[in-house]
């Protein structure tokens, strides 16, 4: 193999794995940044309707205090209603005195009809999990662009090594 491929393949290597170092410790750092809740187990809400609350609505008073209405994949929302009539929250259909479960699959914004809130609606939001795969594809979508470009800039900035011309035989 003559040097000036032994040279390029050496460049191409060396100059990968900047590029892959370097989109590693961005994606990562990124990824740290950013995960939240979307790390911890799903959890379920439970939202209790105390006795009275269809009649403090009819009345033009708030209903129940909530939670923090933001939530991770796969999350799950209780509604145990204690009160005398059925309630509902989006499409749960909660009966008196029992209970129903929401299970939130698909993350999105959502704004949900809500009988036991003086607005009738309820906003929640719902982000998705990281899974492993986003994160190795966040990699590389930074790494391959990022290798060639060092790697094209190498090839400007510090030059290939010189062909030795060897003569050629004189003719007799």
């Amino acid at each position: 193999m003559s040097p000036v491929v032994k040279s390029a393949l050496k460049r191409l290597g060396v100059t990968f794995v900047i590029g892959m170092v370097f989109a590693f410790v961005v994606a990562e750092g990124s990824y740290q940044m950013a995960k939240g809740n979307s790390e911890r187990a799903p959890r379920q809400i439970e939202i209790l309707i105390p006795p009275g609350t269809a009649d403090a609505i009819a009345r033009g008073e708030s209903g129940p205090g909530l939670p923090d209405m933001r939530f991770a994949e796969d999350d799950q929302i209780l509604v145990r209603n204690m009160d005398s009539v059925s309630h509902q929250l989006g499409p749960l259909w909660v009966p008196a005195n029992s209970s129903s479960v929401l299970t939130l699959d698909r993350p999105s914004s959502y704004s949900l009809s809500c009988t036991f809130q003086a607005s009738q609606t309820i906003d929640i939001e719902v982000v998705a999990r990281a899974k492993t795969s986003d994160r190795v594809l966040g990699i590389l979508s930074i790494g391959l662009p990022t290798w060639i470009l060092i790697w094209v800039y190498t090839l400007i900035g510090i030059p290939m090594p010189a062909v030795s011309q060897q003569p050629a035989d004189e003719a007799k």
